[in-house]
């Protein structure tokens, strides 16, 4: 055998080595490369789904803020409407006819006499003229009366305006029903 020889099988082994070695190469790089592929398609996955989980979220928050928006305007005008009411029931009692209302003030004073001995009135100057002879104050009210005993310990209002304000708080569920039934 000579030094060709011997040089020709070094070469032809180290060609075959090579050759296996960059296969085995190629061979490794497609299972990296099919994995990297795997991972992605994992991480594309998951971030789809946690991105359709947050908007799927953000609708819910957005769906129920606009509820509660809709719901406070609805809130906002039936307040709204059940005042409008109560401001024209005022009107009403600010401009009722003289004989009615003269009416109305004297069985308030009734009931009012049935219940204390009346030494103060209080009234407004349209109604004034239904208390002669008794000791009567001019206040700031929209009708009806305010009595008191002769020592100011005990007062009976029956004031338009306090009555208005009582059946506002004690009917407020049944007017809104009726309004809005």
């Amino acid at each position: 055998m000579g030094i060709e020889t011997v040089k020709e099988e070094i070469l032809n082994s180290a060609k075959e080595q090579s050759s296996s070695l960059i296969a085995e190469a190629r061979k490794e790089s497609n299972r990296i490369a099919r994995e990297t592929e795997k991972k992605i398609e994992e991480m594309r996955a998951k971030s789809e789904a946690d991105a359709k989980r947050i908007m799927d979220a953000i609708k819910r928050q957005e769906l129920a803020s606009a509820e509660l928006d809709n719901k406070k305007l609805l809130l906002g005008a039936k307040k709204q409407a059940i005042e409008n009411v109560f401001a024209e029931s005022r009107k009403k009692l600010e401009s009722m006819d003289d004989k009615k209302r003269e009416l109305i003030v004297k069985k308030l004073l009734d009931k009012a006499k049935s219940e204390i001995e009346i030494a103060n009135v209080y009234c407004n100057k349209k109604d004034s003229k239904s208390f002669k002879g008794m000791n009567v104050e001019i206040l700031d009210m929209i009708g009806g009366l305010i009595a008191e005993n002769k020592e100011g310990t005990v007062r009976i209002d029956y004031s338009f305006d306090t009555m208005l304000q009582s059946i506002k708080e004690n009917e407020l569920q049944n007017i809104n029903k009726t309004l809005f039934a």
